[in-house]
């Protein structure tokens, strides 16, 4: 314990993300580390600010940072971390939270921050150089986006990851085939699609689909899919062939594995989001930086299944 006193965290928090009270989180988080006996500096993020470099340029000194946010507040941080020693501690704090579900991260903040401060283990993951940014989780381009771009701040912190159904039955009624050209690993493809996906890791959250895929956050490589579908009713299909039958390929999604460098151009420019948030237009380019982040996940114990806290209330007030 003595090893460890004098540490110094630095604590980058999204005070809009999610459904939380901010200024409770803010409590806890600095009362917990001061129990430890460590020091802490907190910084709220801001909408202008580009927060990948923030903390590229101010992490040094720092024993660990802690991001508490959403997968684009977490995924900005891992950014400004990269090709450091500085672990990540995640407290998930957004509306649906992929990363930390992929990881295993409990879903319950005082759970997440118990791992971060306690008993655990470091992964290295891979993140997306994307332009002149770098993202953690995935890239899309097609219904998920407008799906994003329909779906408010306010209606976010109000229902929560509900707020999302809404929009996706509404974008799923109204689909369309565009034209797109893909460059993936020196190969040309020209192919059409109602949506495309770069998946570094975390599908949508649900890892048990991204096992089956064989998406793995460590591996240098990303994988595309190619989504064809024309109607809602293409999807009862495809969840019937991934789900139930464990097929890879369908006639649905064609699947280009182990990626390390994409492109993605289209005659009239199309929307993209990573990660949560929207990035720019095409054409974009993509390329893996492998294992160059590193994370705070749970020990290995038997017993434990952290998907359980799939709607569990994000978070449980202090007792003190």
């Amino acid at each position: 314990m003595d090893s460890n006193r004098g540490k110094k965290v630095l604590v980058i928090h999204n005070p809009v993300s999610g459904v939380g009270n901010p200024e409770l989180l803010e409590r806890l988080v600095q009362r917990e580390i001061e129990s430890m006996g460590w020091k802490s500096d907190y910084h709220r993020t801001t909408s202008d600010e580009n927060l990948s470099e923030l903390v590229n340029q101010i992490k040094d000194g720092y024993d660990l940072v802690i991001a508490a946010g959403g997968d684009g507040t977490i995924s900005g941080v891992a950014a400004g971390l990269a090709n450091s020693s500085i672990p990540l501690g995640i407290l998930p704090s957004g509306t649906w939270n992929a990363i930390a579900r992929h990881l295993l991260i409990p879903l319950n903040l005082n759970r997440a921050l118990a791992l971060i401060l306690g008993e655990h283990q470091l992964t290295t993951l891979d993140l997306m150089q994307v332009g002149t940014r770098t993202h953690a989780m995935n890239l899309t381009i097609g219904f998920s986006v407008a799906m994003i771009q329909n779906t408010g701040r306010q209606e976010k912190r109000r229902f929560g990851v509900f707020a999302y159904f809404g929009n996706v039955i509404s974008q799923l009624f109204g689909l369309k085939l565009k034209r797109y050209n893909l460059v993936v690993d020196g190969v040309p493809y020209k192919v059409r699609a109602s949506e495309i996906v770069v998946a570094n890791y975390g599908l949508i959250g649900l890892r048990h689909l991204e096992e089956l895929l064989e998406i793995h956050p460590d591996d240098g490589k990303a994988d595309v899919f190619v989504v064809r579908a024309r109607t809602i009713l293409d999807f009862p299909d495809l969840v019937w062939r991934v789900f139930i039958k464990r097929e890879k390929q369908t006639p649905i999604v064609r699947i280009f594995p182990g990626c390390q460098e994409i492109r993605i151009s289209s005659t009239s420019p199309a929307v993209v989001q990573a990660d949560g948030d929207i990035i720019g237009s095409t054409p974009v380019e993509i390329k893996v930086i492998p294992r160059c982040v590193q994370v705070i996940i749970p020990a290995p114990r038997k017993g434990i299944l952290p998907e359980i806290e799939f709607l569990n209330p994000l978070f449980h007030p202090p007792e003190r």
